[in-house]
């Protein structure tokens, strides 16, 4: 009878992929959060115009984003919200954060008289940060 000694290292190439597992599980998670994030915003049904001079990236940090649809309802981060609650929302914000920034977009076919609606909104709110939303010339509509 043979017995092991204590001191003896088994045989083989053993690889801990535990961290692997880990930061794979963290990737995971990150696509599926910002898949979702892009498929929410792009079901909004908003149709931007095209402009030449439309930058790729906004240059503004964590902008809201106020969309007009085409009946000319306003929604804010996928919710419906009436004028007064986003003037409400808007002055909040930017007691909090004199700089916030909002991007403004709306669907071509909306009358030029609710976006000048929307931009008093943001006037009387404060925002003095404020961006138009449009889709560069060769962009497709989505």
């Amino acid at each position: 009878m043979t017995f092991r000694s204590a001191k003896q290292i088994p045989q083989g190439l053993f690889f801990n992929v535990t961290s692997l597992v880990d930061v794979l599980l963290v990737l995971v998670i990150f696509l599926l959060v910002s898949w979702t994030e892009s498929r929410i915003e792009s079901e909004l049904a908003i149709e931007l115009p095209k402009s030449s001079s439309a930058p790729q990236h906004s240059a503004l940090k964590s902008p809201i984003l106020v969309n007009i649809r085409p009946g000319g309802e306003i929604t804010v981060n996928q919710r419906p919200i009436k004028d007064a609650g986003l003037r409400d929302m808007l002055s909040n914000l930017v007691k909090l954060d004199a700089g916030q920034s909002v991007v403004l977009r709306s669907d071509k076919s909306v009358p030029y008289e609710r976006i000048l609606q929307v931009l008093d909104l943001c006037n009387e709110s404060g925002v003095t940060a404020l961006g138009f939303g449009a889709l560069p010339p060769n962009a497709k509509p989505q």
